[in-house]
């Protein structure tokens, strides 16, 4: 046998040994699930009738391919009134965003404030449903109005926090 047959022939054994997939199965090839997109610094605004009504601000936004996103580094929220002025804010440690429920969730420190009344809600989780134009939380909350501590748990209330309930009220309520 010449030496080229030699090499040709040792070529070819390496590629049929590379090939052996003895011992892999379908779950040795997961599918990824991270995420497919990856933005710093996004701005996100929503419009109606050609008007922004919300800006939404985040550090790092991260896209998954289910299109539900994630706000590691912080999420802040403004919401605009109909004559265009900044009405209420919501900043938060974390936020997420799932396409699937249209509702974005924010964690950590969660504070709303609202700009026109000066009233401030303070709570570790939050839920915005952008349909509803609602927000809520089954957690303990402080607000801060008129000089006033309500304090509570859950809450139920519009997006811009004009108005709002607690649903299971705690503390002591001065009554005139």
């Amino acid at each position: 046998m010449s030496k080229q047959c030699c090499i040709l022939l040792f070529i070819v054994a390496g590629l049929f040994g590379a090939c052996d997939d003895e011992g892999q199965s379908a779950e040795d090839f997961k599918e990824y699930e991270g995420p497919v997109m990856e933005a710093t610094n996004t701005e996100i605004l929503y419009s109606d009738s050609a008007q922004v009504r919300i800006k939404l601000e985040a550090q790092r936004q991260l896209q998954y391919g289910n299109e539900d996103m994630d706000f590691p580094e912080g999420i802040y929220i403004e919401f605009f009134n109909e004559e265009g002025v900044k009405s209420t804010s919501i900043k938060a440690n974390k936020g997420y965003y799932s396409k699937e429920e249209n509702k974005y969730t924010a964690t950590g420190e969660v504070v709303v404030k609202n700009l026109e009344t000066g009233e401030k809600l303070e709570t570790e989780l939050l839920h915005w449903e952008k349909d509803k134009h609602s927000i809520n939380t089954d957690r303990y909350v402080e607000i801060e109005s008129d000089g006033e501590l309500l304090m509570g748990e859950g809450l139920e209330a519009k997006e811009d926090f004009s108005s709002y309930e607690i649903l299971k009220p705690t503390g002591i309520f001065s009554l005139e």
